[in-house]
């Protein structure tokens, strides 16, 4: 069980009535909005302004889970400044809710964060690669795409230090360490004791951004935020999110 006073609802969150409904009735001081489907618009962007606008109703701040997929990859190390320009449809999906959640709510937080790495209960992230190498199963992984892998628990604590602080605007909270998707394998078997000998050198296809990786520099000044580096590597502690 997780510590504290939880508990689970279900919920479309394509219905406008449901989202609405469930806000009015349990009246939340802070909204987290992680939820999205990478084959289902309504769920990743309408249902992300519906909330944002249910939010604003009844004065609740509103924090909204993005991703570093909204750039298109070229230049790297991008700030919260850098225009948005998608190369991937998710990634597409995720900027044009960034936008509809900044309409409804001129004082929501956009987070944008990068693969997640950690578990929660039998959960481990990023589930692309540790769910074929758990099963034993050989793992293609590109040696030129390159991202900023942040761990759940410290994106957790960077939400809630976000929300706690009054904060506004646009927030990159992700790992200091710019790794391939390969490098990144490589360190999941190292953490998790997976079997390097699964590991599959891969080209990124010419429709995948070559590197979006994050600069959080902001959130280092706002919140003096310092998250876990992979190149140095700690246990990894169970959390409460998991985050795709």
């Amino acid at each position: 069980m997780r510590p504290g006073s939880w508990r689970d609802t279900q919920l479309d969150i394509r219905s406008p009535t449901a989202l609405r409904g469930l806000l009015e009735h349990e009246r939340p001081q802070a909204v987290f909005f992680c939820a999205h489907d990478k084959e289902d618009r309504l769920a990743t962007v309408e249902a992300a302004g519906r909330a944002a606008g249910a939010a604003a109703h009844i004065g609740a701040k509103f924090l909204f889970f993005s991703t570093d997929l909204v750039f298109d990859g070229r230049t790297g190390n991008y700030g919260e400044a850098a225009p948005v320009s998608p190369l991937v449809p998710y990634g597409a999906m995720k900027a044009d809710a960034e936008a509809l959640v900044r309409s409804e709510l001129r004082t929501a937080i956009i987070v944008r964060t990068s693969l997640l790495v950690g578990e929660s209960g039998v959960v481990m992230r990023p589930a692309f690669e540790c769910d074929s190498l758990l099963r034993g199963q050989p793992v293609p992984l590109y040696h030129d795409e390159w991202r900023s892998p942040t761990h759940v628990d410290d994106l957790a604590k960077g939400a809630w230090d976000l929300i706690r602080r009054e904060l506004t605007g646009t927030v990159h909270l992700a790992g200091p360490d710019r790794l391939s998707r390969l490098e990144l394998g490589r360190v999941l078997c190292g953490l998790f004791r997976f079997d390097t000998g699964l590991l599959r050198e891969a080209q990124r296809p010419a429709d995948r951004p070559r590197d979006t990786s994050l600069d959080s520099r902001r959130a280092t000044e706002l919140l003096g935020w310092a998250p876990r580096s992979f190149l140095r590597p700690a246990p990894l502690e169970s959390t409460a999110l998991a985050y795709a």
